[in-house]
């Protein structure tokens, strides 16, 4: 079971791995989605509010479509957690069928936009809505609901409050020891406990921000082929979850 947040060193880097790819297949889906279908369909919170303002303004249209995609985004979070039931017996690979059916979801959707592509087809739309809500309901069940990927407001949450941990950790490392003890401290901080959960999060938002710029940069260049990449970063991590990375005794993520 390499994907998980309380098992041995590797396989808690195999988690990190995980997360940060997945941010970034995230933040590349949103804006190509965006830039090829005019909707983002990673984070469900402005989805809400446009369905709270179509149904306010009375455009059954909009309102409509904004309910699709949310329902989509709950169905993809049921099929993942469905997938990772009947996986849970499995030695290593629990997290393949969740990872290749949004390889194949999005792989499809890619493959209608190559064929068609000025279309803005409401399916292709509740299909990313769709990934999404998968991605989101894998990661969060592999690490024990610290971690989203499809959305920032949470990650940078998490930053706020582990800058004053952070803080409070240094503090307490140097109280009654000058420059001494803060030397000690800040050499002793890439490896600290306290600091990890803020390196994951850093990376997450760094990972999401880069998929958000790579994606309609390349969309311009490549058009549809572009969603070839988060399809290729999901076999890849299919390829991971099935390889024979042992597990030995807890180490959990530290928890916010």
């Amino acid at each position: 079971m390499p994907f998980s947040s309380e098992s041995s060193p590797g396989n808690r880097r195999a988690y990190t791995l995980l997360s940060v790819l997945l941010a970034g297949v995230a933040g590349l889906v949103n804006t190509t989605g965006f830039v090829a279908l005019g909707l983002h369909t990673s984070h469900m919170s402005g989805t809400m509010a446009t369905l709270g303002e179509s149904l306010a303004s009375g455009n059954v249209a909009l309102a409509l479509l904004a309910a699709q995609l949310l329902l989509s985004f709950v169905v993809g979070a049921v099929s993942a957690s469905v997938l990772l039931e009947l996986s849970q017996q499995r030695p290593r690979g629990r997290h393949s069928s969740a990872l290749l059916l949004e390889a194949l979801t999005l792989g499809g959707i890619g493959a209608w936009l190559a064929y068609h592509p000025s279309t803005h087809e409401p399916t292709l739309m509740w299909g990313l809505a769709y990934a999404m809500g998968l991605q989101n309901a894998l990661v969060t069940r592999v690490s024990g609901a610290v971690v989203r990927t499809t959305h920032i407001t949470g990650i940078l949450t998490d930053i706020g409050i582990q800058v004053v941990r952070l803080g409070s950790w240094l503090r307490e490392g140097t109280r009654g020891q000058g420059l001494l003890g803060l030397r000690r401290r800040l050499w002793a901080l890439p490896t600290a406990v306290e600091f990890e959960r803020t390196r994951l999060h850093l990376g997450l938002g760094s990972a999401f921000l880069g998929g958000c710029t790579l994606g309609p940069l390349l969309f311009a260049r490549l058009g549809a082929a572009t969603l070839a990449i988060p399809c290729g970063v999901l076999v890849m991590l299919v390829a991971l979850d099935l390889s024979a990375v042992a597990t030995s005794g807890p180490q959990a993520m530290p928890r916010a």
